[in-house]
């Protein structure tokens, strides 16, 4: 994710949080004022999962995140080590031919 599309999901999760207190709010003012109330003890409760549900998600979309991360950084050092191994493997057939050439010619 480049940097503006982390500003774009860290202001859209602001807004989220924003919405959901201010529901959150008024949810439970109207549980306040009628506590035996069945309709708004069940807005209470689904107000309460959605809540649960969405942090699930925010919280798997940044693990996600750190993963996608670390496997593209161990990609690239996967990638670097091979580059050495045959930048070393190439000197080192080098080497073998440079002495094959002086043991054939007896020196």
């Amino acid at each position: 994710m480049n940097t503006t599309e982390k500003k774009i999901h860290l202001m859209q999760e602001a807004e989220y949080y924003a919405d959901f207190n201010l529901v959150g709010e008024l949810i439970i003012k109207a549980k306040k004022a009628k506590p035996n109330s069945t309709p708004v003890n069940k807005m209470y409760k689904c107000w309460q999962s959605i809540g649960l549900y969405v942090h699930s998600l925010i919280t798997n979309a940044e693990h996600i995140e750190t993963i996608i991360t670390q496997y593209r950084s161990d990609k690239l050092r996967a990638i670097t080590r091979a580059q050495t191994a045959e930048n070393k493997i190439a000197e080192l057939q080098g080497e073998i031919k440079l002495l094959k050439t002086k043991i054939g010619l007896g020196l």
